[in-house]
C-alpha cells in the first residue's frame, strides 16, 4: 500500500498507480520466492524515482533471484519498459512507467 503513496506524492496519476503496485507486489515476491534459499535475514532495497516524464522503480536484492516466470511477462505488458541487469554483485531490475503531465 506504501506504493501507492509514494506514486500518489510524485505525481503519478491515478490510472498508473494500480500497475505500479502490482508490479512491485510482483517484483518484490519473486526475489522473496526465488531469491532466497536460506532462513537468514536478507535486504530487498527499492528505490522510486520521478523523471519528469516517468516514475521509475529499481528493485534490488543482493542475493541471487533470476528472472524466471510469469512475472517478466506481467511487467513487459503493464509498465511502460522493464530491464534486469546484474552489477556489482546485486540484482537490479528497473520499471519505468511513463506520466503524461
Amino acid at each position: 500500500m506504501w506504493a501507492l503513496d509514494v506514486a500518489r506524492e510524485l505525481g503519478c496519476p491515478e490510472d498508473r498507480r494500480h500497475d505500479v503496485d502490482l508490479c512491485l507486489a510482483e517484483a518484490v515476491s519473486n526475489v522473496i520466492r526465488h531469491g532466497y534459499v536460506d532462513d537468514a535475514t536478507h535486504e530487498i532495497r527499492i528505490e522510486v524515482a520521478r523523471e519528469p516524464e516517468a516514475l521509475v522503480l529499481q528493485p534490488r536484492s543482493l542475493d541471487e533471484a533470476k528472472p524466471a516466470g510469469r512475472g517478466v511477462a506481467l511487467f513487459r505488458s503493464v509498465a511502460d519498459s522493464a530491464s534486469y541487469e546484474r552489477r556489482e554483485g546485486r540484482n537490479r531490475l528497473t520499471l519505468r512507467f511513463a506520466i503524461r503531465s
